[in-house]
């Protein structure tokens, strides 16, 4: 008998069950939970010891309290539950008709509580029916009133955090629920069974999941579609194949309601048993005795007919129903499929056995002596007994060896066959084995002999008493188990500790953003405070989550990583004390660049210094006082958080503007005068009505001769992207050589950098949004959830190589005598546009892919090498553009031109006769009408490696750290560049494109684009 002071978890006197069943009528007893205090015992008023249990299914809702053996409400969602009162709508005919369902829509969209697939699924209106169903439940069955209660929450582990997250705001916004423990259904069915390890086979309304738990952890989970809602509309088909012609021509109406073709379901399925039944599964394995009684009498039953009375036909009438149809589509649906199916449709038995052949050896012979199966599918006639059968079979045709194929058969029946053929070989491993075994026997016995001469023979009746048993391991063996529901009431009260205990003042603070990150999740301590068989009273997440003494074992919750910066990131090392010193330098640096946002960043910068200053002054005091230890941990938390917003806040800053930009765009010189175009002929024209540039296009030129196709491109991938065809191909690759060995010639190494790129090495670059809207500059590439849930980092697709570039010298330290370090690369670039869509929408001016050759150089931490690094870059532009023979001016950009991570920035722009207006020989050449940008050339300063973590030591100033300076600068931005070609060399008499002098020997020595290859034509 258990005394008064043992555990909770010791009493059984303490665990509640139902009354039992009398034959006569009586009123039922009342139950503990509504007595008032003034009838009740003191205790009664205590309303937070009642820790109320909740199961939300996709069906289905179970609703009680722990400790009861099954829950008090079983509530359901369907079309009645949407009436208000006094809505009579539901008996009128007309109106039924009207909301009669058509055959394409989503059937049983109506019937459910909510579904994983989150597309066009409303959380506020789940909100509103969780709601309804949990106080018809508290109400009407429960009865208990609105006083707030700590609750238990039992969930499948893939529910989405969406989902999650409103079932929480409802019950601690809704309820004033103080505390909420989180339970896992899979671990909850394992504790209802009396096991740590199980295989839990949950056939659901939605899917089938299998689950394996080892020691009440969750090891892994396999899903397929097979489930009740496949069943259903499988029957449904059935029913309406069988009814008359003349009810069954409406097949854009269901003609049969989805309440009555469930009833069918549950009264009428059955599965047929496995055609090669294993004769080692004894029929004691399974507990139903229906289907221990099938096998003899099923020939008989699948002959024979049933009477079905359908009443929401129209009209009413009486279907004959072949059970063995029935049978079949059971198979069908759980069991048959495609000889390939995917990875989400695998049926019952292959997706038992696969997952069993996935779990390492150890697991699994543990989990395959403990298959239970749950959820409303599992109720079927026969379905537990034929998924038995069916994996035993595959186990004994293929063992546990994943290996498969025609070859390793034949390598295993010729092993099988020797060992057969050869007996002597098999005595001689017997009698070994068993010589050995009975040597080892022999020696055990021995040490026995000597053990009991000197065992305590008190200990030896205790142990005769309590013999030692082992559990069953290796065999197939299927087990009963009383539900998850159950299970977390079990759990619950022993005061076991559940899988998240959340505070409802934590999650109305900070919500599904406050759960702790993984890596600050202390396992260690995880583990001694989460175990599941924690035993004494008070603290347990799960069933004492809420008291006074349980607050120090609640484990850290988390909700997994996202939007984090992956610790394999290099740290950024940002300047902020000239920050600190020059606010308002950084404040109109942002204004002039049209960053009003972060205008403010600076001065928020000087703020929180100071509350970092002072918190780092309180906290270094705090320190040497043990008894402020708390106060101390506070703190320290608080001056993290300012640190991490100082850098967060900085990071979005952008590099400071060298004096010598000037306020507005300044052109400072011209290159090849001589290309400049002559003055057109306009007799045609009066200066009334001007008329638009006669010099054709590029698109155009390069349509007539048959190398651009922007047709074919809109039709692949979309606008902004072309094809170069033929001797267009051959002109690009012939640009990219000729710009890489002008760059090889003036010391620049060449590289091929990747075009995939993490997304935290793009920022760190300065590619951000330029405009107020959020746009992106770049490609974003879209992230699995299981990267996600892994926190691997995010990538995107390269705008320029100058990224990937900067990320080589990564979170390095460079040798001072190795600067300047120059590379140049040839890369293909990604561009969104953002900022700049529906300009120059035809061509290839504007494109958002492209081939680019990038100039990149780290040199020292010195302004005037700098500036010097910047002329021997940009005279390299101006080699490669005057060979080519094409009319440009060079221009020094203004600050509200700069991107963020740019100091310094000249450009080279190249006029386009079919960009410009009508004009003159006497035209201005500094009017912008006509040009458009083919080069840049930027200095970054240490805005790049500081960011990145690239440092290099001054042997002029004792070895100092210090971060090198970056330029970059663009060799050939190869669409442009084509465009101008096409637009100066088009010969309009010939139809031709003169090919530059430079390009003819990468391009077989061809003197023009579309003519005769010759190479001795003159252009």
């Amino acid at each position: 008998m258990a005394s008064a002071n043992a555990p909770a978890h010791r009493s059984l006197y303490g665990i509640r069950s139902t009354a039992p069943n009398q034959s006569q009528p009586h009123t039922p007893p009342r139950s503990p939970h509504v007595l008032s205090g003034s009838y009740g015992s003191p205790s009664a008023v205590r309303a937070e010891d009642d820790l109320v249990l909740i199961e939300i299914g996709s069906r289905f809702i179970r609703a009680g309290f722990a400790g009861d053996s099954s829950p008090k409400a079983v509530e359901s969602w369907g079309p009645e539950k949407r009436r208000r009162v006094g809505d009579f709508g539901a008996w009128q005919q007309q109106q039924q008709q009207q909301q009669q369902q058509t055959a394409t829509g989503v059937w049983a969209a109506d019937y459910e509580i909510w579904r994983f697939d989150l597309r066009d699924f409303d959380l506020d209106l789940f909100q509103h029916r969780l709601d309804r169903l949990l106080r018809d439940a508290f109400t009407r069955c429960l009865l208990i009133d609105s006083r707030p209660r700590r609750m238990g929450l039992v969930l499948d582990p893939a529910v989405p955090i969406p989902l999650l997250s409103a079932v929480l705001d409802t019950l601690f916004n809704n309820f004033q629920t103080p505390i909420v423990s989180l339970l896992s259904c899979p671990t909850m069915s394992a504790v209802a069974a009396g096991v740590r390890s199980a295989l839990v086979i949950d056939m659901g309304w939605r899917e089938t999941v299998v689950t394996s738990v080892y020691e009440y952890r969750e090891v892994k989970t396999t899903r397929s579609i097979r489930g009740g809602s496949l069943l259903l509309n499988g029957l449904y088909d059935l029913l309406r194949s069988i009814l008359p012609a003349g009810e069954a021509k409406g097949k854009k109406k269901r003609v049969v309601s989805f309440d009555e073709c469930e009833d069918i379901m549950c009264r009428v399925m059955r599965c047929r048993t496995c055609v090669t039944k294993s004769p080692r599964r004894q029929p004691a394995q399974l507990d139903t005795v229906e289907e221990q009684d099938e096998s003899g009498t099923e020939a008989k039953q699948t002959d024979g007919q049933l009477e079905i009375p359908l009443r929401s036909t129209d009209p009413p009438t009486t279907l004959s129903l072949p059970l063995g149809k029935v049978a079949d589509l059971c198979d069908d649906t759980f069991f048959n499929g495609s000889p390939l199916p995917d990875d989400d449709e695998f049926p019952i038995h292959l997706l038992v056995y696969n997952h069993l052949l996935q779990l390492p050896m150890d697991v699994r012979a543990v989990c395959m002596s403990r298959l239970m199966f749950t959820g409303g599918c599992s109720d079927i006639l026969g379905i537990k007994g034929r998924t038995v059968d069916e994996v035993m079979s595959m186990v004994e045709a293929k063992g546990w060896t994943p290996v498969k194929g025609k070859g390793f058969e034949q390598a295993r029946k010729k092993r099988s066959s020797q060992n057969r053929s050869d007996p002597t070989s098999q005595m001689t491993v017997d009698k070994s084995s068993g010589g050995g075994g009975g040597g080892g026997g022999g020696g055990g016995e021995r040490e026995r002999e000597e053990e009991e001469e000197e065992e305590d023979p008190v200990e030896a009746k205790i142990w005769r008493n309590r013999p030692v048993t082992r559990p069953l391991q290796g065999q197939l063996r299927a087990i009963h188990s009383l539900g998850p529901w159950a299970g977390a009431s079990l759990a619950c009260h022993l005061k076991m500790a559940a899988t998240a205990t959340i505070d409802r003042d934590q999650w109305q603070q900070h919500g599904a953003n406050g759960a702790s990150r993984p890596s600050d999740v202390d396992t260690k301590a995880q583990q001694r405070h989460s175990g599941l068989l924690r035993s004494g009273g008070g603290g347990g997440g799960g069933g004492g989550g809420g008291g006074g003494g349980g607050g120090g074992h609640h484990g850290n919750w988390t909700l997994g990583v996202w939007g984090v910066i992956p610790s394999s990131a290099p740290k950024p090392i940002l300047d902020t004390k000239h920050m600190r010193q020059n606010p308002e330098l950084y404040e109109r640096t942002c204004l002039d660049r049209k960053y009003q946002a972060l205008a403010g960043n600076a001065g928020r910068i000087v703020d929180l210094h100071g509350q970092w200053l002072e918190l780092r002054r309180m906290g270094s005091s705090l320190r040497h006082r043990v008894k402020l230890l708390g106060c101390l941990l506070s703190l320290e938390q608080a001056e993290a958080k300012a640190e991490s917003e100082i850098e967060s806040l900085a990071l979005q800053l952008p590099n400071l503007t060298d004096t010598s930009t000037p306020p507005t765009r300044k052109i400072t010189q011209h290159v090849n005068r001589h290309a400049r175009p002559t003055k057109l002929e306009s007799s045609t024209c009066t200066s009334s009505s001007p008329s638009p540039s006669p010099s054709p296009s590029h698109v155009e030129i390069g349509s007539r001769l048959g190398i651009l196709d922007f047709a074919s491109a809109a039709s692949s991938t979309g606008w902004g992207w072309y094809y170069l065809v033929g001797q267009g191909s051959q002109l690009e690759q012939a640009l990219i050589q000729f710009a890489l060995s002008t760059a090889s010639k003036h010391g620049y190494v060449p590289v091929s950098p990747p075009s995939l790129v993490y997304s935290h090495i793009g920022s760190a670059c300065g590619f951000r949004p330029r405009d107020q809207n959020g746009e992106q500059q770049i490609y974003s590439v879209a992230q699995a959830d299981e990267d996600v849930r892994r926190g691997v980092p995010a990538r995107c697709l390269a705008a320029t190589s100058e990224i990937a570039l900067a990320a080589m010298k990564a979170d390095s330290t460079l040798d001072y005598h190795h600067l300047p370090i120059r590379h140049v690369a040839v890369s293909r670039c990604y561009r969104a546009e953002a900022g700049a869509r529906g300009a120059d929408t035809r061509g290839l001016y504007r494109v958002h892919e492209f081939t680019k050759v990038e100039l990149f150089a780290w040199l020292a931490p010195d302004d005037s090498v700098a500036r010097t690094m910047l002329d021997d870059m940009v005279a390299i532009q101006l080699e490669i553009l005057a060979k080519l023979g094409l009319y440009c001016r060079v221009v020094v950009m203004p600050p509200s031109d700069l991107g963020a991570s740019a100091t310094f920035k000249i450009d080279i722009e190249a006029y386009f006769p079919s960009r410009a207006r009508r004009r003159s020989d006497d035209d201005d050449d500094d009017d912008d009408d006509g040009w458009g940008e083919l080069t840049s050339a930027s200095i970054c300063t240490d805005y790049q490696t500081r960011r990145l973590a690239t440092r290099v030591r001054l042997p002029a100033d004792n070895n100092r750290l210090s971060f090198p300076y970056t330029l970059n600068a663009t060799a050939l931005a190869v669409p442009r560049v084509i465009a101008a070609l096409l637009e100066y060399g088009w010969d309009e008499a010939s139809g031709t494109v003169a090919v530059p002098e430079c390009l003819r020997p990468w391009m077989d020595g061809r003197h023009r684009i579309g003519g005769p290859a010759s190479s001795s034509s003159c252009m």
